[in-house]
């Protein structure tokens, strides 16, 4: 079994490696480096520097895709410490330029569903998707660029993870796959 010290020396010394190696300037198609961008220490100012890198890395899309099986669901952590602070946290990361914006959980709370929701879809198109198939977290912005992270949203301050780069043909397949898996966005009523 692998402990959390385990689990971040080996991520440590994967960065250290990742650091010293050269970059693969004559990579052919389809074989592009999965390269380990940030690590997020289980702690407020981390969790917040991994939160403005997302943000600051969205700027400018136009087209956003949340994958992250617990997005619509809450618990009270340091950082979120009410559904309404929860909720203003991840709208703060889709820039004005998103128009389109779809994302995908594993169901929703009742009173998160609309601090979410009803935010997006001013000016914009907004979904949400569901599926029990989902277990990964993933952002991609523009359908040509993605990012794994390593817990959700709902995790960020409470557990160290990774935000990682995703390989472009990664994004293609991983956008196949989740519409394969949700094809119809839930119905959200205004109320």
């Amino acid at each position: 079994m692998l402990t959390s010290r385990d689990f971040a020396g080996a991520l440590s010394n994967l960065l250290e490696r990742l650091r010293k190696e050269p970059a693969e300037e004559d990579a052919t198609e389809g074989e592009g480096r999965f390269v380990l961008e940030l690590i997020v220490k289980a702690n407020l100012n981390s969790a917040k520097d991994g939160l403005s890198h997302l943000k600051n890395w969205l700027r400018g899309s136009e087209e956003i895709v949340v994958c992250d099986p617990y997005l619509m669901h809450f618990s009270a952590t340091d950082l979120y410490p009410d559904v309404t602070s929860y909720a203003q946290v991840l709208l703060s990361l889709f820039p004005a330029s998103a128009k389109r914006i779809d994302l995908y959980s594993n169901g929703y709370m009742s009173q998160v569903k609309p601090a979410i929701m009803r935010p997006l879809k001013d000016g914009r198109q907004a979904r949400h998707f569901s599926s029990h198939g989902l277990h990964d977290r993933f952002v991609i912005k523009n359908r040509t660029e993605g990012k794994f992270i390593g817990t959700s949203f709902g995790g960020f301050g409470r557990k160290f993870f990774a935000i990682s780069d995703l390989p472009r043909q990664d994004v293609s397949a991983l956008l196949s796959e989740l519409h394969a898996l949700c094809p119809k966005p839930i119905k959200h009523g205004r109320r």
